[in-house]
């Protein structure tokens, strides 16, 4: 018996990073999945399946845009078709494009809003729509640090996920008593995306910045997602919970 025996999950950006741990952790606790992807190769979209299949799960990929409506109804009429319910959203998608602020063009900006904000927007609503009717939910946004201590060059992103915070706040007032919504915000994670982001000197840095001591890495923070799903949790709504080895204190 695994802890998301019978429970439908939907997962944005599912085909890469942490999108795909996550994937595949439900898989492995016994969900039934739906996943997007939208740059991705078709290659990975499939060894995904594959792996989530071999842990027994049953799965749905989607190709889809989420910044644009028309393929977030498309995506969730696909995993109601599929399933008939979805009782757990992971707003995974997001988008980087970095420069220094008097160099970053409106396209990067828009970009980047569109991934990170417009995009849980528009796929959170489409989704609790659904858990509302079906009075259960539970709506995970994956935020990060940066959206409360800023860094440069990157004023898109941090605007973003700032707005994503406050986002999952006004989703948690209007879609309860049912249905709860909450945030992680990530630090630093061990991956091929931050090494190509980050000088080594830059992230020893960072390791040596925080409590722990070092990075995390996505199948530890999806662990942190799927407790945040589970019913234990069922009491906490509208938090952004810093996931960060301690690097941001309030």
């Amino acid at each position: 018996m695994g802890r998301f025996d019978n429970k439908v999950v939907l997962v944005t950006g599912g085909a890469g990073g942490l999108g795909r741990a996550t994937v595949l952790a439900f898989a492995a606790e016994g969900a039934s999945i739906v996943f997007s992807y939208h740059s991705s190769a078709r290659e990975a979209v499939d060894e995904v399946c594959a792996q989530a299949q071999s842990l027994g799960a049953a799965i749905e990929p989607c190709r889809a845009d989420i910044a644009q409506s028309a393929d977030v109804t498309a995506l969730v009429e696909a995993a109601m078709a599929r399933f008939g319910r979805i009782d757990i959203l992971v707003n995974s998608a997001g988008l980087s494009r970095d420069d220094a602020f008097l160099s970053l063009t409106e396209e990067a900006f828009d970009e980047v809003i569109a991934v990170n904000l417009k995009g849980p927007f528009l796929v959170s609503q489409a989704v609790g729509r659904h858990m509302v009717a079906q009075e259960y939910g539970r709506i995970i946004n994956i935020s990060a640090t940066t959206a409360i201590v800023a860094r440069a060059g990157n004023a898109n992103y941090t605007a973003a996920k700032a707005g994503l915070n406050m986002l999952t706040q006004s989703m948690a007032i209007e879609l309860g008593p049912h249905v709860t919504v909450n945030a992680v915000g990530l630090g630093f994670v061990d991956s091929p995306l931050v090494r190509t982001l980050f000088s080594e000197e830059a992230l020893q840095e960072a390791e040596s910045s925080v409590p722990v001591k070092r990075m995390t890495s996505y199948e530890e923070t999806a662990s942190f997602i799927l407790m945040l799903a589970s019913d234990e949790c069922s009491f906490m709504t509208g938090q952004t919970i810093p996931f960060d080895g301690g690097r941001v204190m309030r």
